[in-house]
């Protein structure tokens, strides 16, 4: 069956498994000290700024908790939209993990809602509120929409007139950039960000997640946050070499570029469908589509796609680097097919 349900269905790109045969062979220092990690952190250095710390872990919630558990104290406050992975779709663990207050501001398009998170952030200094200190939002976004430079911008002038951090979940950070056709660094160290959650199981990896600190004065405790957050790995080399992989000829930018391409391109075609609404802007490798349910059975039979909002018919299509044009193409048939009957 075709996969168009997530990139964590896939399995691993032949380049990073054969990186992790070839980091698979000897013995070599335990817990990141290893000539692997090393590599990885440089790599990372040219791409988003030498004035950057970086720790890896496995997995997404694990890397959001930990990189904000490193800056917050249980008496402050992140601040989210009210559909952000983090809110949403990471159970308790924030709660557990931070033991702080998670504020969700009102989004539109999966973008958070200035005017909104203006008016949220108030209180300070009061004894009775818990103080405002992250403000975190995911890009791309949960709809799959991208931030602009100058809505990043916005943003971290806010947290700079209330003295607060700049947080990034970036699962899928790669396809922001290749939409926006600019480098790393330009949205992200360029920009002022503080702490970038970098995706790496969404992006042909077996597993594994970057936290990159930008101009951190002091990270030497966040060593011990690793340990504490049960993410640090003893065979650090399995993480990142993987991550050297995807850098490698900029593996990285390819699998970017492919799936948003894909995405475009299915948006198209399924847009030729009288009865098909594309619901969100197609700007990275999602598309959001109101489809009608007598046209649902056949296609389930034929791809894995998730079920975004039953109540309203709204379907989400991920495109990962093994999707081809030839997979759309049946699909559209399927559909296009369903539809005249």
């Amino acid at each position: 069956m075709i996969n168009f349900s997530s990139e964590n269905f896939t399995g691993v790109h032949g380049k990073v498994m054969s990186a992790l045969v070839r980091a698979n062979s000897g013995t070599v220092p335990s817990y990141g000290n290893d000539l692997y990690t090393e590599k990885a952190v440089d790599i990372l250095k040219e791409y988003f700024g030498k004035e950057i710390d970086v720790f890896f872990t496995f997995n997404g919630t694990g890397a959001n908790n930990f990189g904000l558990g490193c800056v917050i104290e249980k008496y402050q406050s992140v601040f989210c939209t009210d559909i952000a992975h983090l809110y949403v779709n990471e159970s308790t663990a924030p709660e557990a993990f931070l033991g702080c207050r998670i504020y969700p501001v009102q989004s539109f398009n999966g973008k958070i809602d200035i005017d909104e998170l203006t008016r949220s952030i108030k209180r300070l200094n009061s004894i009775h509120h818990p103080q405002a200190k992250v403000i975190s939002i995911t890009q791309p976004t949960e709809c799959g929409t991208v931030y602009s430079i100058d809505e990043l911008l916005t943003i971290k002038k806010i947290c700079l007139d209330n003295k607060m951090l700049f947080h990034i979940d970036g699962a899928r950070f790669f396809n922001a950039a290749a939409h926006l056709n600019v480098s790393l660094k330009k949205i992200s160290s360029e920009i002022g960000v503080d702490i970038l959650t970098l995706g790496g199981t969404k992006n042909g990896i077996m597993y594994g997640e970057a936290v990159i600190f930008f101009n951190m004065p002091d990270t030497n405790s966040f060593r011990y946050h690793l340990k504490r957050s049960m993410q640090l790995a003893s065979k650090n080399r399995f993480i990142a070499v993987q991550f050297l992989a995807l850098f490698e000829n900029e593996l990285w930018k390819d699998f970017a570029v492919h799936t948003n391409n894909l995405a475009k391109t299915f948006a198209a075609e399924i847009s030729n469908v009288p009865e098909i609404r594309i619901v969100y802007p197609v700007e990275s490798n999602a598309v959001f589509a109101e489809i009608p349910g007598h046209l649902l059975p056949g296609l389930r039979e034929k791809a894995g796609f998730y079920s975004w909002d039953e109540g309203k018919n709204i379907y989400r299509f991920i495109f990962s680097f093994d999707n081809t044009l030839e997979e759309i193409e049946f699909f559209t048939r399927q559909l296009s097919m369903g539809n005249e009957r």
